[in-house]
Formats: structure tokens, sequence, C-alpha cells
């Protein structure tokens, strides 16, 4: 007996296969099935490895889909953690389309991002952390760089500043750098 997807070859018994082949062919000439007894004689054809090979070309395909979508993604900047900075992917973006960016500067403070003077909070799923301070939701860099992060772009054309402040203890805030985005109606 073989197991379902072909577990067990290798491991058939000769006289088993020799009993279960007479078997069938007695009852092929029982019956009078001519194609099974035209083909007494061949040895039986394997099948079953093109499973096997569908399953690893699903497998290959779908690392090099989340592969393609995660590096299309990401913003270049390095880690920097003397100077702080910030990256984004184009300084030119369509309004409402997805503004991705990235910051590094040194990772023992809580960082807060405005865009325009107005706190945002960037979507990076689950790999990053909010705090509440009274200038808007902090986050602290893991070894001195976040992960890209995503906003929708601001529905004015023009210019827009996005900039990273520090956030004291005490709840003061210092701008430490910024960036402009331009920003153009849809076409």
């Amino acid at each position: 007996m073989t197991a379902f997807f072909g577990g067990d070859r290798g491991r058939v018994d000769p006289q088993l296969a020799a009993g279960n082949r007479r078997t069938r062919m007695h009852y092929a000439r029982d019956v009078n099935d001519e194609r099974a007894l035209a083909f007494e004689d061949r040895p039986p054809v394997r099948r079953g490895g093109h499973w096997t090979l569908l399953a690893v070309l699903v497998v290959v395909l779908a690392v090099l889909a989340v592969a393609g979508s995660r590096d299309g993604d990401e913003v270049p900047l390095a880690a920097d953690c003397d100077t702080s900075a910030i990256g984004v992917s184009s300084s030119v973006v369509t309004a409402g389309t997805v503004l991705r960016y990235r910051l590094t500067g040194p990772d023992d403070a809580s960082y807060v991002v405005t865009l325009d003077g107005e706190a945002v909070r960037g979507d990076a799923g689950s790999t990053v952390t909010y705090t509440a301070t009274p200038a808007g939701p902090a986050l602290r860099l893991r070894q001195c760089l976040s992960p890209t992060l995503a906003l929708a772009a601001p529905a004015g054309d023009g210019p827009h500043e996005l900039a990273l402040l520090r956030v004291a203890g005490d709840g003061t805030t210092e701008q430490l750098t910024a960036v402009t985005v331009t920003v153009e109606g849809t076409r």
C-alpha cells in the first residue's frame, strides 16, 4: 500500500507488488479489459512528482513577490547615531498618495514628526510604538533608524515641510531637521 502523496515509494514489498499485479490482471481478464491486458508487460508509469515541483514554484514566487514589494517601499537611509536626518521616498508626490519616509538619529530620545507644523503619526504596521506627549505622538528609534513610515500626502499643492522634533523629558521640543516635499495635484 502506498501513501497518499507517494511517501512509501522505495519501500514496496516485491512479493506484495507481484501479487497485486496478478490480481489486477485476473480481474482484467474476467471483464475483458483490453487496455489493461495490453499494458500487462510494461512497467507502471510513475507520476506525482509534479506536485512537489508545483509547491516549490509557488513558494519561490511568493518569496520573490514579498521581497520585491518590500524593496520597492524601502526608503534608502543609513543609520546615523550622531546626526538626525529624514529620508523621503520622493521629494515630489501626488496629492493623496502615500508619502514614505524614514528617520535616523540617536536612539536615546523620543521623536515627533510634524507636517506643516502639525504632529503626524506614520504607519509602519506593528513595528512602531507611539507614546502620547504634549507635542504629539512620539516614537523611539531602534538602532538609530526607524522602519519606513507612511502617511498620506497633503491635498494642498506646493511645498510642505516634514520636520523631526526631539522631545525632552519635560515635554519641550527642539526641531532637529526638516525636508521639503512638493505636492502636485492629480493628473
